[in-house]
């Protein structure tokens, strides 16, 4: 089968032909049908970011169908259409108990199976994963998959596995906005206009987007942005003061950028809160006016939207159902896996939202 192998960070991913083991106890097998193509596998290309190993399937965000089950798996079978979650959620820890499944205790985020081992192979070497949904087919632990109904789109659901998820979940979970509150959004990829259509679902009466590239700043006004600001055009900072008088209750950095963090946090209001969604660069500092904090202002992170995905998913679902939330719109162009790298091209270019590979 083939699966797009990062080793090291370089300009291209190689796709190649490797094989992969049947699934074991607690494990399915899935058969992809869409996977998105998201800034954060990029960071990784780069190395903006490390993985814990090497090497590794690329590929978070995606959906298939279930092919095969290992022994003991009650909760799905095959022909089951399923959403992956980046996280594995053993429901039992403390914080899979008290509604914090992203941060389970008993598996982790990690690039291996949650035994320790590989199930992807190339020869006698171990390529290790997260969810290696850039891949025609993946294992997985049973607790990493959502069930949709069988009329689901897959390629519209893969988006909810981590743009809808990560963006939308930041606001209503982690930062709760509440109607009539403002925000100001750094950055307007796939998950900032998640970030703005949250907000707009949410009530914010005055939603800011900031970004470089004019064309992503028009979509975020099709997604609920109320006012729009190209860095290169006009100062960010006095700019959003000049909207709101005394800044944003909200200021969400959804780029992974430690200037654009501090940035984020010197236009939030007192009581307000910078909420950081995007993946800063590993080993990264900030640097804050520690006085500033006593005016009630804070920082804090959302990791994955602080989801229970098998909750989030499916209202997100059918807030998409309903049309009250916009999938199709941040969905760019189709590629198929062996052109990977030029849909990483597209997204740094600015010419793609979301590119969703095919594996058909």
């Amino acid at each position: 089968m083939k699966a797009a192998v990062f080793y090291k960070p370089g300009p291209k991913i190689s796709i190649e032909e490797i094989s992969l083991e049947k699934p074991k106890k607690g494990e399915v097998l899935v058969k992809l049908a869409a996977a998105g193509v998201c800034h954060s596998d990029y960071s990784f290309m780069i190395g903006h970011y490390s993985p814990t190993k090497a090497p590794f399937v690329m590929g978070h965000e995606g959906a298939g169908i279930i092919s095969e089950v290992g022994e003991d798996v009650i909760t799905t079978k095959p022909g089951d259409k399923v959403i992956f979650s980046m996280d594995s959620m053993c429901g039992k820890c403390t914080n899979c108990s008290t509604g914090n499944p992203t941060m389970c205790l008993t598996y982790g985020r990690t690039f291996t199976m949650p035994d320790g081992t590989a199930r992807f192979k190339k020869g006698n070497q171990d390529i290790y994963h997260m969810v290696g949904a850039f891949s025609e087919y993946t294992v997985v632990p049973e607790d990493q998959v959502i069930i949709v109904p069988n009329n689901t789109p897959l390629d519209k659901a893969s988006t909810i596995s981590c743009a809808v998820v990560t963006g939308l979940g930041a606001v209503v979970n982690r930062a709760k906005v509440q109607i009539g509150e403002t925000a100001a959004v750094f950055g307007c990829g796939g998950v900032g206009l998640n970030v703005i259509q949250g907000c707009s679902i949410a009530g914010a009466t005055q939603i800011i987007a900031i970004d470089t590239v004019e064309s992503k700043l028009e979509m975020a006004l099709t997604m609920g942005a109320t006012h729009i600001i190209n860095p290169t055009k006009n100062d960010p900072l006095q700019s959003i003061m000049d909207i709101t008088s005394d800044g944003v209750d909200y200021a969400f950095e959804v780029v992974g950028s430690t200037s654009l963090i501090e940035l984020a946090f010197s236009t939030i209001k007192r009581g307000g809160k910078t909420v950081i969604v995007g993946v800063p660069a590993t080993n990264s500092k900030i640097t804050i006016d520690a006085s500033t904090l006593l005016f009630d202002r804070s920082i804090m992170g959302s990791l994955h939207g602080n989801a229970n995905p098998r909750v989030d998913f499916l209202w997100m679902l059918d807030l998409y159902n309903t049309g009250k939330l916009k999938i199709d719109e941040l969905i760019t162009g189709y590629r198929p896996l062996n052109e990977l790298n030029e849909a990483f091209d597209d997204l740094i270019s600015g010419k793609s939202i979301r590119t969703i590979l095919t594996f058909e």
